[in-house]
């Protein structure tokens, strides 16, 4: 079952959330940071071990705004989660952001996540500009079967560590 908006933030899954936020159905996530993907760099994906994705650095801002050309970027928002055992996060782009020709991405957040600053990865296809605080994409939270103590998350992407490398 997908929880409402208020739920997700009355149960704690998604923290820093203004009221404005809270939607139906999930609740939206805010810019805090584009940075642009170095696409010649590439990333490596082992059999075994650490995924190691491409490097990055700040994303053109004129006058506050991003300025973003085709190509690929990674977003961190303001907002944090605490994924519970019985419980998933996705995020999905909201569709004002597909209808000026971006995307975003990203893989599930599974029980036991946790961090103070969610993120994504941005397709875009035709040139925007997106203001720092803007509200791109939405959390949506589904219930799931409870996962086990020794189950829960705790890959290299817990914490933030990712950022701090």
């Amino acid at each position: 079952m997908q929880l409402t908006g208020k739920e997700i933030i009355n149960k704690g899954i998604v923290i820093g959330a203004d009221e404005k936020c809270v939607q139906q159905q999930g609740v939206d996530l805010r810019v805090k940071k584009i940075s642009a993907v170095n696409e010649k760099a590439g990333g490596f994906i082992p059999e075994d071990g650490k995924s190691i994705i491409p490097p990055t650095s700040e994303a053109y801002k004129y006058d506050k705004s991003y300025i973003l050309s085709p190509g690929y970027y990674e977003v961190e928002f303001t907002q944090g989660c605490d994924v519970p055992r019985d419980a998933t996060l996705h995020i999905k782009t909201r569709s004002s952001l597909v209808r000026c020709g971006a995307i975003c991405h990203s893989g599930q957040f599974d029980g036991g996540f946790k961090t103070k600053n969610m993120g994504c990865f941005l397709h875009v296809i035709l040139p925007i500009s997106i203001e720092p605080y803007a509200r791109i994409a939405q959390a949506l939270v589904f219930e799931s079967n409870p996962v086990d103590d020794d189950k829960l998350y705790d890959g290299q992407w817990q914490g933030d560590k990712q950022r701090e490398n």
